[in-house]
């Protein structure tokens, strides 16, 4: 009998070490939610959402909107087409990702993150432009469209803790790769001539561009899909976080 009670005594007091170190590793867990005052500067809206999971570890989920806007003037300069001076886009970013602090003291310090991205944008306000044979003038038929892209990549950065509860976190440089495609359609009334000189103008440009598209033009649309066949950088970030 006294065996019995011993191994019973000896079971509840593990049972209880148990969850009394279970309950000390979950408030030993921290959470920080950020926001990226660097993209907020570029008109995007981004904010994260980071949990560590031990001293040396985290998991990170981050979400941008992008409201619409054109293209950044370094991307166009006095020689871009008209359509790229009035195209407009916008859209939603995901980022999941896991944090590895070297310092092993989690959430601050010097990390690697592995990281898994997202991306769908809308793209209006573009115009399919060709040369006609029949007037000689140069004809714009309106279209819009998509991009998506699906990125696995890696990035640097780093995160100090400003006082009790504030943090920042800089993201130093992300570099991934994987699927990305913009497709744009038009609709209209296309000639045989038309079609030509629409299938003409595109040859033209895919000599001219890099990565791979793919056209198909018929008596009344233009649809257009194209990938850079580039990898995929993760822009810049500072964000300003609030720890709990």
């Amino acid at each position: 009998m006294y065996l019995v009670f011993t191994n019973i005594h000896t079971m509840k007091k593990l049972v209880l070490s148990i969850f009394m170190i279970s309950a000390l590793a979950v408030n030993a867990q921290e959470n920080i939610i950020k926001l990226n005052l660097l993209g907020l500067a570029l008109g995007n809206i981004g904010v994260q959402y980071e949990r560590t999971l031990g001293e040396h570890s985290s998991l990170a989920m981050g979400i941008s909107y992008l409201p619409s806007r054109s293209l950044p003037d370094f991307v166009i300069d006095e020689d871009s087409t008209t359509s790229l001076k009035s195209m407009s886009f916008s859209g939603w970013t995901f980022t999941p990702e896991y944090r590895y602090y070297f310092s092993g003291k989690a959430p601050q310090g010097f990390y690697v993150a592995p990281y898994f991205r997202y991306s769908t944008f809308i793209v209006d306000k573009v115009d399919i432009s060709y040369t006609s044979t029949t007037t000689n003038q140069e004809v714009k038929v309106p279209a819009d469209g998509s991009y998506k892209a699906t990125t696995v990549g890696l990035m640097l950065g780093s995160q100090w803790l400003l006082g009790e509860h504030m943090t920042l976190d800089w993201w130093i440089l992300g570099v991934g790769f994987g699927s990305q495609e913009a497709e744009i359609t038009a609709l209209g009334d296309f000639s045989q001539i038309d079609i030509q000189d629409i299938k003409n103008e595109l040859a033209d440009i895919d000599e001219e561009i890099p990565g791979s598209m793919d056209y198909t033009v018929t008596s009344n649309s233009v649809n257009i899909k194209y990938d850079p066949e580039m990898p995929g950088f993760r822009g810049f970030g500072l964000c300003l976080g609030y720890k709990f």
